[in-house]
Formats: C-alpha cells, structure tokens, sequence
C-alpha cells in the first residue's frame, strides 16, 4: 500500500520530485542548520541579558550590601557566575581575557557579549554606582565547522542546480502563492491563478485550502467584530434606555394634556410632538432588542388587523412623504406572536420601503395564508437593493442610507427568526425593492 504522504496518481509531488528536491533540502537543511545555531546564539544572549536586567531590578530593591556574598548567593540560584563591579574595581573572579571588557561595557544600559568561550551580561543597578555582571560558558557549536560546512555548500549547489530543473513545475506556482499572500490583508483579496488552484497535486490543495480558510477567517472576524459591536450597544443601550425613557414619557404625558386645551392651529404642533416622541421610543426599543436579543412572549395576533394599525399610526408621514399604500390579500390571518415585535417589524419594513422613495410613490401590502404559514410582502417603487444591500442586509449597522443606524432590517431578522419564521428580501422585477416575511399560523388556523 502506497503511504498517504506519497501522494496518489499522476499528479503526486513525490513520484515526480522526490530525488531531485530531496538532495536540495539536504544541503539546504544543513545551511538552514547552521543558520539557526547563530540565532540562537543570538536569541541566548538576548535571553542572558534579559536576565541580568531583571537581576538587576531585585537587586534595586533589596536592603543589602553589594558583597561577594550576595554574588555568590544569586550565583547559586541562577547557575551563572555572578559579581558587582564598581568603576576602578575588579570582579572578583572574572576571567582575565574578560578584565578589559566589563570597564567598556559599563555605562547606563544593559549589555551582553561573547568573547572566546565566555558570555557575559552586565546591567545597571539603578541608583548605585554598581553594575551587576553575569558570566557563563558559552555553549559549543559543532566540533569542526569545517566537517561539515564545505559539504553542505557543495550539497546545496548542486541542489540547487537540481532545483532548477523543476523550477516551472514548482518555483513558479509558489511564486505566485507567495505573491498572492499579501491578499490575505484585504478583505476582498484577488483570487489565486487558475493555474495554482486548477493543480491537482499537494500544491494545488494547499491553494485551495488557504483560499477556503482565508474565507472563514473572513468571516470568523466579520462575525467577532458584530458581536463586539452589538456588546458595545448593549452596554450603551441599557445604560441608556432608562435615562431616555422617562423624559419621552414626560414629553407624550404633557403633550396629551396640552392636546384637550389647545385649539386647533396648535394641534398639528403637539402631534408632531408625539410622533417624534413616539419615534425615539421606537429607536430605544430596537437598541434594545438587538443588544439584548430576548425570547418573544407569544399570544394570538390577527396579521392583518396588527398591519392595518401601523398603517394608520403612519399615516401622517406617508401623507407628508407623499406615499400612498394598499392592503390586500387575507381578511385575517392570525398568528402567535410577540405583538410589540411584530408591530416594530412591520413599523420597519413600512419606514423603509417610505424612505426608498424620496419623491413618493406606492407601497403595496400583501398579506396571504399558505399552508401552515401567514406571508406579509412588502413592495415599494424605490431604486431596490444594491448588490452589496442583498448580501449584507441583515448585518448590524450597515446601512446605504445617509443618516441610517442600519438596524431595522437587523432587528425584523432577529425578530422573525425568534418566532421561528424568516424573511426574505430581494428586488421586484418590475423595479422597486421586495420584502417577505414568513411566520406560522396558529394551530386553530391550521387544523
């Protein structure tokens, strides 16, 4: 049986690429190998002298003397050599090859070196005229760089001489991988050449998998930052509702006492007053709603009747907006239902769809019982939704409108889905944008 990682088929890396790519990996890997001894040569002494400078901080704080004791003390906990040094002072038992190169060393940062077999630290005690100095062996490289070093130079020229070979078969597909990678930085990234992930082999898979796991981060970070975005709005709305609430009702309270003495010149005045109250109740309300996203309370509701009632208490803005609308289709159709929800829902549709038009038209209300479920379409005579508008419609706070929060359309989703129903939008073909929400009828109408 032929090993997975050998690939299947025509296609696989290893029957076509084997030999060839082995011998450049080898003399690459023993470059790369002693490449990698230098860093961490490099990330040791960094490391060393990290924790000279942290020595050195607890030394700061403690209340003794900066003895040999106290070096031999910390010597023993830390597994290195230790000592102070004071300008004009030599550390005891520092290694004379190293006497010259404490004093150079010594200034207000903190250092670390390598000569011949030692690596050395030195930090600052900050405050004191005394620096804290930390001594250790350095670990041995190979034996003789020499046994192994011209072999792998000789290895990797002929590697590469060999790679060069099937330089087109995979060089230049993973060149354009590689050029394609900056994509990933963009949220609408240029697809990857056909030519890479039309392969049939490991590297056309990985293309393909990388595009596919680009996608779902994409969308992983789309839905992390809404989720952010609404834990922000529930902080904000919650703290808010309250401060909101009571000065709306105060307004409508005295706006309905003002209402039975004023005459009638002033009465267009306090209906707008309610309006508008009545309107920034509506926006606290969905705040609400999407932020905290709690289950409905159903009870029986006729569709119907519910739909004739937001028509009327939105009479006067379609009058203003010079909008007409037309009900047509059920007599009754009655479901269980959040009555305030579902009220705000088609409140929502009914705005929007008004909005759509800024020069007036028609919006014409359909309500129907098929099957088990009550339908309520919505069609207006605007322009219609954009491309983007139909992919992100229901995402919160993405609105094409000037001035919109990007919420009703969120919350009749939110809405719909907790009574098990869903909508649907899409563009009329006669022009105009369409709106379909889908909610079960009750069980009396279904029996």
């Amino acid at each position: 049986m032929t090993p997975a990682f050998l690939g299947s088929g025509k296609g696989g890396l290893f029957r076509r690429l084997a030999l060839p790519f082995s011998l450049f990996v080898l003399g690459a890997s023993l470059s790369l190998v002693a490449w990698l001894q230098g860093m961490n040569r490099d990330r040791s002494l960094r490391e060393f002298e990290e924790t000279a400078r942290e020595n050195a901080r607890f030394v700061e704080r403690l209340r003794l003397p900066r003895s040999p004791e106290l070096a031999k003390n910390l010597s023993e906990v830390l597994g290195v050599g230790v000592g102070f040094f004071r300008a004009g002072e030599a550390v005891a038992g520092l290694p004379s090859e190293l006497a010259a190169v404490v004093p150079r060393l010594a200034d207000e940062k903190s250092h670390s070196t390598r000569s011949g077999r030692w690596d050395l630290a030195i930090a600052p005690v900050m405050g004191e005229p005394v620096h804290l100095v930390l001594l250790r062996e350095t670990a041995p490289l190979a034996p003789d760089p020499a046994t192994w070093l011209l072999p792998a130079l000789i290895i990797t020229t002929l590697g590469g001489g060999l790679a060069a070979l099937v330089a087109r078969r995979i060089v230049l597909p993973l060149g354009a991988l590689t050029r394609w990678l900056p994509n990933l930085d963009h949220d609408s990234p240029e697809p990857l050449p056909v030519a890479v992930t039309g392969r049939h082999d490991e590297i056309g898979a990985l293309a393909r998998s990388l595009e596919e796991s680009h996608r779902r981060l994409r969308e992983e970070t789309q839905r992390r930052r809404q989720s952010e975005r609404l834990a922000s709005l529930g902080r904000i709305a919650t703290s808010l509702a309250h401060e909101i609430r009571n000065p709306a009702a105060a307004i409508r309270l005295h706006a309905d006492l003002l209402s039975n003495e004023a005459g009638a010149g002033s009465r267009e005045s306090i209906d707008l007053i309610r309006d508008e109250v009545d309107r920034i109740t509506d926006l606290v309300n969905q705040w609400l709603f999407v932020a905290r996203g709690t289950p409905p309370r159903t009870t029986p509701h006729d569709l119907v009747a519910l739909t004739r009632r937001v028509l009327a208490r939105l009479a006067p803005q379609f009058g203003h907006a010079r909008v007409t609308t037309t009900l047509s289709g059920a007599e009754a159709a009655t479901v269980d239902a959040d009555g305030p929800r579902l009220e705000q829902v088609v409140r929502n549709l009914l705005l929007n769809a008004m909005q759509a038009m800024p020069d007036g038209g028609t919006i014409d209300v359909a309500i129907a019982a098929k099957g088990k479920d009550a339908l309520l379409e919505i069609t207006d005579q605007g322009r219609g939704f954009s491309e983007e508008a139909l992919r992100r419609w229901n995402e919160p706070f993405f609105s094409e409108r000037e001035g919109g929060m990007g919420l009703g359309l969120t919350l009749a989703d939110e809405v719909m889905h907790g009574h098990g129903g869903s909508i649907e939008v899409a563009n009329d073909p006669d022009g105009g944008a369409r709106v379909r929400c889908r909610i079960a009828l009750t069980k009396i109408e279904n029996s």
